[in-house]
């Protein structure tokens, strides 16, 4: 019998292997997006913008902070968050050997550096997939995050866990599922381990918590994941790692069951598939004015090539924070001539997950200027003061155009058009979709964020640590 979906054209009834499958595309979709189950029909355009600025803001804030912690040596002991211990009655509490050894602890006992990983907001994303796991399959309706590696989903039993919309991932009903042991190569990829030695062979336990105070606890598994593709065919993989989590709570929403990591790490989905995808991937995100058209596409193995006389590459830098996709900021240039002077060249990772580009305080400043000198139509303030320059247009010419803003990536030149750079906020006014990086962290960094990622097919070389940019119509992609 098929599977209940959230999504009625992912409906599967059975899955065919397609070991040899080395290129395949599946929908990406952005939360507003009226497939999405977080669509809300009655937000105004007024209602989403302010929801994705303050998303967005949490989430450039929380990627500040792990960066720099983690280039800089561990994690920051002035993060402020709360953490709950496993509940007593947990039937996973006996995993915790004691409180002066065990990673799963509370702040109040733990120290500062405690070996917990620590990822972005909870729910500070923009785009969701959907996934099938086990066998028989469940669709798994899951954010879709480059600023995290492990795949998790909400198991049965869970002791405590957010209230979610579709049943959880029962592992006893699965066939292909398999705990992993402790001591393994997978278990050792986690950034701690925590044994359960009460089962034989024992349960390896991880603890995932985030910056807004939410958190994710379970084992880790093996499992068959499986993808609906765009051409229509079904693509299975294998033995592919994944969270088994039961505790998960905090800020997590119901419309979703779990997290599909994007990132460069070890565990994330892209680095697990490796060869046979040929350690790539790729999106291309539709303008958010065409989201209530089509969905975007994420793409692996042959179908993530980018090819053609206009593909922008450069080389990913080398940190310790192996995770994010982080290339260096070198120049910004506003119309065809008019390069900004000397900038601090800083690090700058391209995020899906972040909605705003934001940059360094002085260099978003002399941008402004620059801007303002440029577009010339007067300035006003956007009613909710949530973006730092705007424009009423009012009485602009009817061929006005904004200028582009090109930006020097190492070696790829990227140049952003009008709405890539500036977000219309009402039939009169449009806003620089830049902020400034400098309201938490002193330390230079800069996001490069999905409103500027749009109409450019993205892709991610693992094996070759290069990323490539090419203008695309993503809504025929």
């Amino acid at each position: 019998m098929a599977s209940t979906t959230l999504f009625p054209f992912l409906s599967i009834v059975s899955l065919t292997v397609l070991a040899s499958a080395v290129g395949f595309s599946v929908e990406l979709i952005h939360r507003d997006y009226p497939k999405s189950p977080f669509y809300n029909p009655t937000f105004s355009l007024s209602d989403r913008i302010q929801a994705e600025v303050q998303r967005s803001h949490a989430r450039a804030a929380a990627l500040r902070r792990i960066f720099f912690s983690q280039l800089h040596g561990g994690m920051s002991s002035t993060t402020n968050t709360k953490y709950s211990m496993l509940p007593a009655d947990s039937p996973f509490s006996h995993a915790l050997v004691s409180p002066s050894d065990s990673p799963f602890t509370s702040p109040s006992s733990a120290p500062p550096n405690a070996p917990i990983e620590t990822y972005v907001i909870a729910n500070s994303f923009d785009y969701l997939v959907s996934i099938h796991l086990g066998t028989p399959t469940r669709e798994i309706i899951a954010i879709a995050d480059t600023g995290s590696d492990l795949i998790w989903v909400t198991c049965e039993p869970c002791s405590d866990c957010y209230k979610q919309d579709a049943p959880l991932f029962n592992p006893a009903t699965s066939s292909s599922y398999a705990n992993i042991p402790c001591g393994t190569e997978k278990c050792n990829q986690l950034p701690f381990t925590q044994c359960d030695n009460s089962t034989s062979p024992s349960k390896c336990f991880y603890q995932y918590r985030y910056f807004d105070g939410s958190q994710t606890i379970g084992n880790l598994a093996q499992e068959t994941v499986a993808f609906n593709t765009t051409d229509g065919n079904d693509v299975e993989f294998p033995m592919v790692t994944v969270g088994c989590s039961h505790v998960a709570n905090g800020t997590f929403e119901r419309q979703t069951a779990g997290l599909i990591g994007l990132g460069a790490g070890p565990l994330s989905l892209v680095s697990q598939l490796g060869s046979s995808i040929e350690h790539r991937f790729s999106y291309c995100l539709v303008p958010y004015d065409s989201t209530n058209i089509t969905t975007s596409r994420l793409s692996f193995g042959s179908d993530a090539i980018i090819s053609g006389d206009d593909v922008e590459t450069t080389t990913m830098v080398d940190i310790d924070r192996e995770t994010f996709y982080t290339v260096t900021l070198d120049s910004i240039t506003v119309g065809k001539n008019s390069t900004l002077g000397p900038i601090n060249r800083s690090y700058m990772i391209v995020d899906s997950g972040t909605t705003l580009t934001y940059l360094d305080s002085t260099v978003l400043e002399s941008l402004m200027e620059l801007l303002v000198k440029t577009i010339r139509l007067p300035q006003v303030e956007d009613s909710e003061k949530v973006f730092p320059l705007c424009f009423d247009e009012s009485n602009a010419e009817p061929d006005f155009l904004y200028p582009d803003i090109t930006l020097q990536l190492g070696k790829a030149i990227v140049t952003l058009k009008p709405y890539n750079a500036f977000r219309k906020i009402n039939d009169k006014v449009t806003c620089l979709a830049m902020a400034s990086n400098n309201n938490i962290s002193s330390d230079n960094l800069s996001i490069l964020g999905n409103i500027a990622q749009q109409n450019f097919h993205i892709g991610f070389d693992l094996a070759a640590r290069k990323i490539s940019f090419a203008p695309a119509d993503c809504t025929k992609y």
